[in-house]
């Protein structure tokens, strides 16, 4: 009884790991992402079922989602196969193959490595434990669950835009004399998106009615200057300043203030502060982009006397 205990258990282990498509046929299940749903960019190929009842993920799109860089994936049409790293892990997968190469060790997949509109698929599975990161699957909700503790993974959306090539990984830290901004996580949202307009109705921004896109961002501002820092009706200088465009012609996004958090110093949403010597505040802040209808770069500076070091975060990749 115990023997068939364990025998039963471990197939229902396998069928967990193996996400199978069984009672849905064709169905494939909602991707989650250190609990941030997995959205394919417009015009890439989605995850599916394949043959052999697996849910295929993209390599490059899934890789981007758990922290791999576009620089660090490459593709040998001639061996026909793709190439990713991160962290010192080489991945080497080969269409058709059912091995694949962790550091030089055979990894044996459940089902081959197939090509579809331009993208490697492997089985989420083999993608996610490759890279170091756990997979289950919720039966109740039909959803694929990834979770890794890289701090890095699940703190943008910029891969979901299919012309930015992702240059950077999180936090951000810049340092402009003295006054120290972290991004811990940034969204670039369009204007008539429901995430938009769900912080919209949440915050009330002025002048969002005017938007084209809105960057949503929560950072950590430091100031281990020797003077006050301010950003407020005294000084209504930009202290972050988010960027966004196209070539040599750079649009700086706007501070958008929301009306129905009206303080300052506020850790929910970041209207204004002022810091005195060695003070420091958390918070959301959102920039508004009023021109731009498509986005080639976007990037992120912090100014503090006239020194403005910035970070091109994701870019199109002719403009590199």
């Amino acid at each position: 009884m115990k023997k068939m205990t364990y025998v039963v258990a471990f197939f229902l282990l396998m069928s967990v790991l193996m996400v199978p498509a069984a009672g849905a046929a064709g169905k494939v299940p909602q991707i989650k992402i250190n609990g941030t749903v997995f959205v394919t960019p417009a015009g890439e190929p989605q995850p599916y079922i394949n043959k052999d009842y697996r849910t295929m993920g993209s390599v490059r799109l899934v890789g981007n989602a758990l922290g791999v860089l576009d620089d660090n994936i490459e593709w040998d049409d001639q061996a026909r196969t793709v190439t990713m790293e991160k962290n010192k892990t080489v991945i080497v997968i080969t269409v058709g193959q059912q091995d694949l190469s962790v550091n030089g060790k055979t990894v044996t997949m459940d089902t081959v490595a197939e090509l579809k509109n331009g993208r490697v698929f492997i089985p989420l599975r083999f993608i996610a434990e490759s890279l170091g990161a756990e997979i289950d699957f919720d039966d109740k909700t039909r959803t694929v669950l990834i979770t890794t503790d890289d701090p890095s993974v699940g703190k943008h959306n910029f891969a979901s835009y299919k012309q930015l090539k992702v240059l950077e990984n999180f936090p951000i830290v810049l340092d402009a004399n003295g006054l120290k901004l972290t991004v811990h996580e940034a969204y670039l949202y369009k204007a008539d998106s429901k995430e938009a307009k769900d912080l919209q109705r949440k915050y009330d921004f002025q002048e969002f009615y005017r938007a084209k896109y809105l960057v949503w961002s929560k950072v950590t501002l430091e100031n281990n200057t020797k003077e006050t820092v301010r950003y407020d009706g005294l000084d209504m200088n930009q202290k972050i300043e988010w960027l966004t465009g196209s070539g040599d012609v750079g649009v700086i996004l706007l501070h958008s203030s929301s009306i129905k958090v009206d303080k300052m110093n506020g850790t929910e949403v970041l209207n204004g502060f002022v810091l005195k010597p060695g003070e420091s505040i958390t918070s959301w802040e959102a920039q508004i982009d009023y021109l731009s209808e498509s986005i080639d770069l976007i990037a992120v500076a912090v100014t503090n006397k006239s020194v403005s070091p910035m970070k091109i975060l994701a870019a199109r990749e002719e403009l590199l």
